[in-house]
């Protein structure tokens, strides 16, 4: 292939979280035909993909979609990857409106109600985020602001049919919460799991009222596992034989219609989706059935850089949306007709002109690690005949940490596979989907045990896998996977051919220092503290250590990363100069926390390939 047939990989497009009309077949979704994320509307009919409509025209990303009661739709919409999204709405004209005009804070729509929305804002204090609700119509009312809270970031999860009260979901961290009661008419506020996080941390989300003094929730507290189990607004806490007796993976995501009575849950089945519905009630569960998805893979989850939800349940309990991805098949909207039992695409995407034949399955695989923790892995092996000593290799770790390879469709894996390069996947200590225990082994001075976790998948390559050539092994990842190339080239360079760091983390103490204020807290939580923690945080920090790299690096940065502050990028790019080490930096001025745009990942992207086929 050429240059510009590798590229074709990174324009294949991407749909997805789909929200449905209240009345009407239609749904909402984000869709990058344009090269950046925008928000389209289709209408559904059983077994057609019907053409699609655009209905925003921004140079950046519009994301997250959701209709409201009124058939309009609310979306987001940030400047040059900073995060601070606006909040705009699109009228049954396809009118748009901005409702939020503060360029400087970040607006996160979080859910929806009968009477509008309800979404959080850091206006008055960059280190807080605010929950406020807006009312339709929206020439007629004003944002209320309902809930300061001391600090951090809360979010309006789980509104009551009156809209008179609101569970809120308190961060403890990244991972961990606890719940809270809001009575909207009079400001109270009641605990409602202030006795369970005493005891140790959990992971708390409300998913549906099951009656005025009920939640169905889904937690790990009493449990490795995050399950579907019941609180009451008394505090009491209450499993379901039915879900522990046969718990062996988590729930990842879930949904259900108010006018229905089932619910929906995903089960994460090593990064593999497996959707069930069933009927809860405050005492038992019933009609447990398993819904076969189309296609193994997974249904594809992002935040709000794209979307939030990635299963939804049409009004009328008839249909479910589906952000399907395999490794195989680009991630669109299915929709499943629950009557019927049938699957049809609805957004079928553009695949640049390629055949998807061409494009590499996965393997699941697993190693046991220097502790004897097992630890999966995904392989991808590209196409054609195998060089003699095996395929040059990227080891690609995800970010997070506390997040998980899924076996989806990932251009950027085609891309290299389709140029000769084998993909090695792996979701080390610390990531989520195995259980709180595999989630908790890499906080604060644990931290280069997930180091250790990349050294042994390395070793045990070498030796058992005659597929990879254990000699030219190149480590890549961005955000957190960014920090962990920067720590493994430093921890253990010995193994390296190259390195490929994305918005990495280089200086924890700096990462910290000059993260956005609303997340420093969080990330404190995971790694440690600059008060109490200022010894280990050096120590693990891979600037401190520039002189072992032992191989070239490439350096990605968007200039506008809140999350990962450019300087991080710049001072290890500096000190690699300074010791006469080889590096490249790519920077981007309209990127912030990762690419966006679809120019951007071909440009870097592409200047990576060219720059490993001259090393390996």
């Amino acid at each position: 292939m050429t240059q510009s047939e590798f590229e074709k990989f990174l324009s294949i497009e991407v749909a997805g979280g789909a929200s449905w009309h209240p009345v009407a077949n239609k749904i909402a979704y984000v869709y990058d035909a344009s090269g950046v994320n925008q928000i389209y509307l289709s209408e559904v009919f059983e077994g057609k993909a019907l053409w699609p409509k655009r209905l925003t025209f921004e140079e950046d990303r519009c994301t997250d979609p959701r209709f409201l009661e009124d058939a309009s739709i609310i979306f987001t919409r940030d400047r040059g990857g900073n995060e601070n999204f606006q909040i705009g709405s699109i009228n049954e004209s396809y009118e748009l409106e901005w409702l939020t005009n503060d360029l400087d804070a970040k607006h996160r729509v979080i859910t929806t109600s009968k009477i509008g929305f309800y979404y959080i804002a850091n206006i008055e204090d960059k280190s807080r985020l605010d929950i406020y609700r807006r009312r339709i119509p929206f020439d007629m009312t004003k944002p209320e602001l309902l809930y300061r809270p001391k600090k951090g970031i809360v979010s309006p999860i789980l509104i009551s049919d009156d809209d008179k009260q609101v569970v809120i979901k308190r961060y403890l961290g990244n991972v961990y919460q606890e719940l809270a009661l809001i009575d909207t008419e009079n400001e109270e506020i009641t605990e409602l799991t202030e006795e369970q996080t005493k005891i140790r941390k959990s992971r708390w989300t409300p998913i549906r009222w099951l009656n005025e003094e009920t939640i169905l929730v889904r937690t790990d507290f009493e449990s490795n596992f995050d399950r579907l189990a019941v609180l009451t607004l008394d505090g009491e806490f209450r499993t379901y034989d039915e879900i522990e007796e046969n718990l062996q993976w988590e729930v990842k995501t879930q949904a259900y219609s108010s006018n229905d009575d089932y619910t929906y849950y995903v089960m994460n089945e090593e990064g593999y989706s497996t959707i069930y519905r069933a009927k809860f009630s405050p005492n038992s569960v019933s009609g447990i059935e398993k819904i076969v998805l189309p296609k193994k893979g997974a249904i594809a989850l992002g935040d709000a850089r794209s979307w939030n939800r990635g299963l939804t349940v049409s009004p009328d309990g008839s249909k479910l949306a589906i952000t399907l991805s395999t490794p195989t098949s680009p991630t669109s909207v299915w929709i499943y007709s629950i009557e019927d039992k049938k699957f049809w695409n609805a957004t079928p995407v553009n695949t640049a002109g390629l055949n998807p034949i061409n494009f590499v399955g996965e393997k699941l695989l697993r190693f046991n690690s220097f502790d004897g923790l097992s630890v999966p892995y995904f392989r991808l092996l590209p196409q054609g005949e195998m060089p003699e000593k095996g395929w040059p290799t990227i080891l690609m770790i995800h970010g997070g940490p506390e997040s998980q390879l899924i076996p989806a469709f990932s251009p950027v894996m085609q891309f290299y596979a389709s140029a000769g390069f084998a993909i090695v996947a792996p979701n080390i200590r610390g990531s989520t989907g195995y259980g709180k225990k595999y989630l908790d082994l890499d906080n604060v001075e644990k931290r280069l045990d997930s180091i250790m976790d990349i050294k042994h998948l390395a070793l045990h390559l070498k030796e058992t896998d005659t597929t990879i050539d254990g000699d030219r092994l190149i480590i890549y990842g961005g955000s957190y996977g960014g920090f962990a190339v920067l720590s493994a080239m430093t921890e253990h360079p010995e193994l390296w051919k190259a390195g490929v760091d994305i918005v990495g983390i280089s200086n924890f103490v700096t990462f910290l220092q000059n993260t956005a204020d609303w997340r420093r807290a969080l990330r404190e939580a995971e790694y440690g503290s600059l008060e109490h923690d200022m010894e280990t945080l050096r120590k693990i920090s891979p600037i401190h250590k520039v002189d072992k790299i032992a191989a070239p690096l490439f350096i990605i940065q968007g200039d506008n990363d809140e999350r990962v502050p450019l300087s991080e990028s710049i001072q290890i790019y500096e000190e690699l100069k300074e010791k006469g080490l080889e590096t490249k930096m790519l920077r981007f001025s309209d990127e912030g926390h990762g690419l966006a745009k679809r120019k951007n990942r071909i440009l870097a992207y592409s200047n990576v390939l060219e720059w490993l086929k001259e090393i390996v």
